[in-house]
Formats: C-alpha cells, structure tokens, sequence
C-alpha cells in the first residue's frame, strides 16, 4: 500500500508541472466564461454540463489521462520506471488514480469557476439546492467520462505515445454526434454521457442498469488490459 501511495503521489507531482493539466484548466475556465450570461442559472449551469458530457469530457480527460502514460515513452523514462523496485500493477495503478483526481479535481475547479463568474456576472436565483443539484449531475457525467477513460490509456500504452489515444477521443466524440440521436446510441459507451445529461433533469440516474453498465464495462476492460500489457508484454 505505502507503495501504491508512493506512486500516486509522484504521478500527482508530474501532473502538478505539467503544461498539460494548466493549459486544460485554462480551456475549461474559459469555456465557463464564454457561456455566462446565458438565460438564468439553470440555463448557464446546464450549458456547462453540456460542454462535459461531450467534449470536455471526451476529449479532455482522455488528453490528460493519456499524457500520463505517453508521456514516459516520449521522454524515454519508460524502462528508467520499469527498473523501479515497485509492481508494474501499482505503476499503472498509481497513474490511473493520480490522473483520474486531476480529472475530477480539474472538474470541480471549473465547476466552483462558474459559480463565482455567474455571480460576478449579475445572474441571480442562485440557490444551495441549485448548486447540490447541478453538482451531483454533474459528478455522475465525471465518473462515466472517468470509466471511458479505460481504453484511452490502453492505446497510449500501445501505441507508445499519446497522439493515438487523442485521435481516438475525437473520432469517439464524432461518433457520439452522429449516433447519439439513434437507438444505436443507447449502446454505444461513448454517447452515454450525453444521455446521462438529457435525462438528468427528471432524475440523477434516469438510465437503465444496461446502459451504466457499458461505461463500466468499457473502462475495466480498458484498465486490465492496461494492466496486462504492462505486466506481461516484452517491451523494447
């Protein structure tokens, strides 16, 4: 466990001085921005969910999370971590746990971002229930786009770079808008979140178990095969 700890906290480190997670943390406060002023509260906040259960979601987790691990193939420190005295499994643990919280971290700060700038902007009617409300709508959209993640650092670890994952995060988000609006939609991960977001506003999980399934299915076949890459696959 003290060396799982170890291996989050590094992972976190290299977060922390990455160019990567403060440029997406200026996207997404910029995205909040642009968007106030837009109707009344539950407008404004809706629109920002929007932009998460789409492609900030999409797109921007799968780019945090596969720099996380692409980045060791393109810095050449991949085989300096494998020569660490700690399991490969707690390496892919620690990077998976430590990029996910910056995801969820970076969330939350975008969230608490458009409260303060909607305030700031003269929009009233702003109520503790309103923000209880949105947040755990939003919460929910985070942790599917967080399973989604699952398959994205499987090809950063394949593909020995984060180039692939990236251009995977898009093309699932054009299939997310092309057949998001079919019964296709219903079973394909990548649209979930959308549908999450349009159903939310009759209740927290108006979706069924089949359809929460998907994501959870997608992201731990993702993490094992993650996991097993990097515990059995001879790497040169």
């Amino acid at each position: 466990m003290r060396s799982l700890l170890s291996m989050i906290a590094i992972e976190s480190k290299k977060l922390s001085r990455s160019y990567v997670v403060w440029g997406m943390l200026a996207l997404y406060l910029f995205i909040c921005a642009i968007r106030v002023g837009e109707g009344d509260w539950s407008t404004y906040l809706g629109n920002v969910l929007f932009m998460f259960a789409s492609v900030l979601g999409l797109v921007g987790y799968a780019a945090l999370t596969s720099w996380t691990y692409g980045r060791e193939y393109n810095d050449r420190t991949f085989k300096d971590l494998l020569a660490l005295p700690v399991s490969r499994g707690k390496i892919v643990a620690g990077k998976a746990i430590a990029s996910l919280a910056w995801c969820l971290l970076l969330t939350g700060t975008a969230f608490a971002f458009s409260l303060l700038i909607g305030m700031l902007a003269g929009i009233s009617g702003l109520t503790g229930e309103l923000i209880i409300y949105y947040s755990l709508r939003l919460l929910i959209i985070a942790i599917i786009q967080m399973l989604l993640c699952g398959p994205v650092i499987l090809l950063a670890s394949l593909s020995r770079g984060y180039l692939v994952p990236i251009a995977y995060a898009f093309t699932t988000l054009i299939v997310a808008l092309i057949v998001g609006a079919t019964p296709l939609g219903h079973y394909m991960p990548w649209v979930i979140p959308s549908l999450q977001y349009a159903g939310s506003e009759e209740a927290l999980l108006p979706l069924s178990l089949g359809s929460y399934l998907i994501p959870v299915l997608t992201g731990l076949a993702g993490f094992v095969a993650t996991w097993a890459w990097w515990r059995w696959a001879d790497h040169k």
